[in-house]
């Protein structure tokens, strides 16, 4: 039995477990649920010995573990895969791998020995590993969270703690890790899965813990609960449903246009095949995809981090200005610096930066009160703007990025897996921010990219699909969800 006794954590003035207890029986996929910032990821944290408590113990098998130390969780049989993945990013995947429990020569290196080992494991969990040698800091987050996963069973860990691992899984790839957890509970191991997906936990779980604030505030079976019942204890009566906006009778002019966008590669692989739409004022253009197929690339061309190979991107400035503000998947590497406060952050954006500067010269105290301002807006867990970013927990460094974004008042948000991380009413507060933003008078655009097919059938009106490298609008006669799925994995008409 895995057990947590009275855990008590502390960040700062931030109580962020208070005298939690926890337990989890051999053979069993326990889910732990709770809004952002309940303190799921902390206790997981704790039992995984990345962090110590500063009260309770964890124990397993009787035995307590011994505090803040990793290596001894792991050598006791524990293996957690974090939301962001801990990967190198400069060196290849199979590399990574290597340091996991893949190499079990006590000799020389036999990276092709870990290749085909890791191919042989993803092919049962139904996925296909990158190109040999390619290095990680080109792969998607998909991709690098399928690697954690790999890296984490390569140990054959009795207990495996899982941080919101179906976060970026597409709906074809969904099934087969459902199943790949109900195996690992078939050969006796503890799965502890921490979702924001409750229909997900309870088709998979046993049991259910429900954090709320640091504290537990039930346990329950998925028999005795509900989606709904779910919701109420993890965040009491807030509305979790997007706000109803009215779609605005006609889109207005167009804001963005994309004509035959291509990308080619180094080695003149073809990423991006010709893309061509284009988004209007008033518009939520979605689309859906399995990670991989040209999406990362398609939002660094947007937000010109690459060069195109040809075609054009054409941005229509309004009569006030504007431009197109984008709100990157990798909110770690990409988003913000996490060794920066809040304040620092959000000034990054040049907008931003220019309301509070007069010239030339950085006013700091109005820098602060604007971001104390869009804290509240935005109802970001922090203590402050003096905070630095690494201290805010996945789903808060989330709306950070989507403050930003708005705040800065441009034409376009390009948005890629904006509520990846995020509770029921963080996702609910985010689809509002970006309904009033594009229905707002004068209308902004939006394009949102996403493997969560509710999350796009809720709220855009138009939806493609990118499938290797091409994309081709849907009609309303394919909102079918298992008829998108199959043309996200590529299946032709």
């Amino acid at each position: 039995m895995l057990r947590a006794n009275a855990i008590t954590k502390r960040f700062g003035r931030t109580l962020a477990l208070d005298a939690v207890d926890f337990e989890a029986l051999p053979g069993e996929i326990h889910a732990l649920v709770g809004e952002n910032g309940a303190g799921k990821t902390t206790l997981m944290n704790v039992l995984a010995g990345s962090l110590a408590a500063d009260h309770g113990e964890a124990i397993l098998d009787g035995r307590p573990l011994q505090a803040g130390s990793p290596r001894a969780a792991l050598a006791a049989g524990i293996a957690a895969v974090h939301q962001s993945p801990m990967l190198f990013e400069r060196m290849t995947w199979e590399e990574n791998l290597a340091l996991g429990g893949f190499d079990t020569n006590a000799g020389a290196l036999d990276l092709d020995a870990i290749a085909m080992r890791a191919r042989s494991l993803a092919a049962k969990l139904g996925f296909e590993m990158p190109p040999a040698a390619a290095t990680v800091e080109n792969r998607s987050v998909a991709e690098r969270v399928r690697l954690e996963v790999l890296r984490a069973l390569s140990f054959n860990p009795r207990v495996l703690i899982l941080d919101e691992p179906t976060s970026v899984l597409a709906p074809s790839e969904l099934t087969a890790f459902l199943d790949l957890l109900r195996n690992l509970r078939g050969e006796g191991r503890i799965v502890v899965l921490i979702t924001h997906k409750l229909a997900e936990a309870i088709a998979v779980a046993d049991r259910i813990t429900v954090l709320r604030r640091g504290r537990v505030v039930a346990r329950t079976t998925p028999a005795q609960t509900s989606e709904e019942k779910l919701a109420g204890l993890m965040i009491g009566e807030i509305e979790t449903q997007p706000a109803a906006s009215a779609t605005p009778s006609h889109a207005g002019d167009p804001v963005l246009q994309i004509e035959n966008l291509t990308l080619d590669d180094h080695s003149g692989r073809r990423i991006l095949d010709r893309l061509s739409f284009s988004v209007a004022a008033g518009e939520i253009v979605g689309i859906a995809g399995v990670d991989g197929n040209g999406q990362t690339e398609l939002v660094e061309l947007l937000a010109g981090a690459r060069h195109s190979s040809s075609g054009k991107i054409n941005l229509h400035e309004g009569p006030s200005g504007g431009a197109m503000a984008v709100i990157p998947q990798n909110r770690d590497l990409d988003g913000l610096i996490l060794d920066m406060r809040l304040w620092e952050n959000l000034i990054l954006a040049r907008p931003l930066r220019e309301r509070v500067t007069s010239h030339g010269w950085l006013n700091t105290s109005r820098a602060i009160d604007l971001c104390r301002e869009l804290i509240d807006r935005f109802r970001i867990r922090a203590p402050g703007p003096e905070t630095f970013a690494s201290a805010l927990s996945g789903g808060n460094r989330q709306r950070l990025e989507v403050a930003r974004a708005i705040a800065s008042r441009p034409r376009v948000i390009v948005a890629h897996n904006i509520c990846r991380g995020l509770d029921l009413a963080a996702t609910a507060e985010v689809h509002r921010t970006i309904l009033d933003f594009a229905f707002a008078a004068g209308g902004g655009a939006v394009i949102l990219i996403s493997s969560d097919l509710d999350e796009l059938l809720a709220i855009c009106g138009r939806l493609l699909i990118i499938s290797r490298g091409k994309i081709r609008e849907t009609n309303p006669g394919e909102r079918d969800p298992e008829r998108l799925g199959l043309l996200m994995a590529g299946a032709r008409d």
